[in-house]
């Protein structure tokens, strides 16, 4: 048989102490102890509370608002800016050159004609250009 007895933890540490008390009364001190040290070792909440930054910066200001009013600015410039640092799209439509070239024209035609004719001067620009290199 090679089981441990239940209580073998306990028995051991008895057998290694000063045999100060009855093995009954150190048993329950040795449990209850036991117990007592898993219980400590349970998991600690470390969460963070939603509102901590601005606690934290409200802690840091003169004070000079109510906390509920400057949890709702402090919230606010937050979220201001973060869209502020979103990307800006700096693309540049295909047709752009054709859009400014049809403004500072004089506008005798549409401008759907005017950007068929565009491209196809740029075309014909860039091709001259190319057989002449």
């Amino acid at each position: 048989d090679v089981s441990i007895p239940y209580d073998a933890p306990a028995k051991l540490a008895y057998e290694s102490s000063d045999k100060s008390m009855a093995y009954a009364d150190f048993k329950t001190k040795f449990e209850a102890d036991a117990v007592a040290d898993v219980i400590a070792k349970q998991p600690i909440d470390v969460s963070i509370p939603y509102d901590a930054t601005a606690k934290l910066a409200y802690e840091a200001s003169d004070k000079s608002m109510a906390y509920a009013d400057f949890k709702t600015k402090y919230l606010a410039d937050a979220v201001a800016e973060v869209i502020a640092k979103q990307p800006i799209d700096v693309s540049i439509p295909y047709d752009a050159p054709a859009k400014l070239a049809y403004e500072s024209s004089d506008k005798s035609m549409a401008y759907a004609d005017f950007k068929t004719k565009f491209e196809a001067d740029a075309v014909a620009d860039v091709t001259a250009k190319k057989a002449s290199s």
